[in-house]
């Protein structure tokens, strides 16, 4: 069982403070990139991009990866390659993304240990916990707070988290085959969660990450992720609900739903009416990760963020906080940034669907 993702870089070593880096995001129907540089103590966005396909939409084998689809390294490496070109980039230096799908993740509760002592018991625990062989997989692990138990006895709780090596070589392979060097990976929940989470200090924050197939959600308490849960109750499980119920095709049920979302005005609140019991399954599964970290920690969580490109659709953000009787989170993801002048008016989507490859190329600096 190797010990740390980084243990796959020779090179790690490499980091620099300042430079440019490029933070790619693989998703399950989209690549989006983050071109970020840093000079002294200021960051600069020097360029963004997305490529995706549409073909997921009639064909589910046509996604880039699921949690039933492995990503097939060929054809990700031939959208990543279209991808740089077309963006021009001043480095190839990259950060990636790991699927919360491929991963393993759970929080173990340990006595107050020594480093050490902590270090054993966690590996013993691992193999409890993840469901491969200890060559098979590749572990890191963080303490994320200290409490005490009814007894006055010291505890700390664990981040434990896994990742498949062959996942791991397969990021390698389309990284290698794209032309970039590739200096770590990173998954997807905590990019985001290092994106916006060192905002959100006061409260616990529900981040709730809903793509095109898959959907992440997480409590984050002062940047750190305390439970995180994925579904597959995402974007598209909405799109098929469209269009089965009107009898259209999966591209225009995309088309009408990204164009009218959730609006309860005139004729578009019929459409409305089809998708809000659909969305509740996902509010459900959302719900489920609120309760069970306010079981676990003995308090609740304070607000809720909403990200991935289904955060864009019009009106979710007043239903999902209603419906969980949460204040929504914002804070702008560039605050801090440079950032042309020219992107303002889309700062706001853009946010939602790059700010995991923004969190990933923060890492590069840190």
């Amino acid at each position: 069982m190797h010990l740390g993702i980084t243990d796959f870089f020779q090179d790690v070593g490499n980091f620099f403070k300042g430079g440019t880096v490029l933070g790619v995001d693989i998703g399950t129907a989209s690549i989006h990139a983050v071109e970020l540089s840093k000079k002294g103590d200021s960051l600069n966005l020097v360029n963004y991009g997305t490529l995706g396909t549409k073909r997921y939409l009639e064909y589910s084998n046509q996604a880039i990866q699921t949690s039933s689809l492995k990503v097939v390294p060929k054809d990700a490496a031939r959208l990543l390659s279209i991808l740089v070109r077309e963006m021009r980039l001043k480095t190839n230096i990259a950060v990636a993304s790991l699927p919360l799908f491929s991963s393993f993740i759970t929080v173990l509760n340990l006595p107050l240990f020594s480093q050490e002592e902590t270090a054993k018991a966690v590996m013993f625990q691992a193999q409890q916990y993840i469901p491969l062989s200890p060559k098979e997989v590749s572990v890191e692990w963080k303490k994320i707070e200290e409490f005490e138990n009814q007894r006055e006895q010291k505890f700390q709780r664990i981040l434990l988290t896994g990742i498949p090596n062959e996942v791991i070589a397969r990021h390698k392979e389309i990284f290698k085959a794209a032309g970039l060097r590739l200096m770590a990976m990173e998954i997807e929940t905590f990019a985001l969660a290092r994106a916006f989470g060192s905002f959100f200090t006061d409260v616990p924050v529900l981040m709730v990450d809903i793509g095109a197939e898959s959907t992440g959600v997480a409590v984050v308490e002062k940047g750190n992720i305390m439970h995180v849960e994925q579904t597959d109750y995402s974007g598209v499980y909405l799109t098929k609900a469209l269009s089965k119920s009107l009898d259209i095709s999966m591209p225009r049920a995309e088309e009408l739903k990204r164009r009218r979302g959730l609006s309860s005005v005139g004729a578009d609140s019929e459409l409305s009416t089809l998708l809000l019991p659909f969305l509740d399954v996902i509010i459900q599964e959302v719900r489920h990760v609120k309760d069970a970290y306010s079981r676990q920690y003995k308090r609740d969580v304070g607000k809720v963020m909403l990200a991935g490109g289904e955060a864009n659709l019009i009106g979710i953000e007043k239903y999902v906080a209603s419906q969980l009787g949460l204040p929504i989170a914002h804070h702008p993801l560039f605050t801090g940034v440079s950032h042309p002048s020219s992107i303002e008016p889309a700062v706001r989507a853009l946010e939602n669907e790059f700010a995991i490859a923004f969190g990933l190329a923060k890492k590069y600096f840190e």
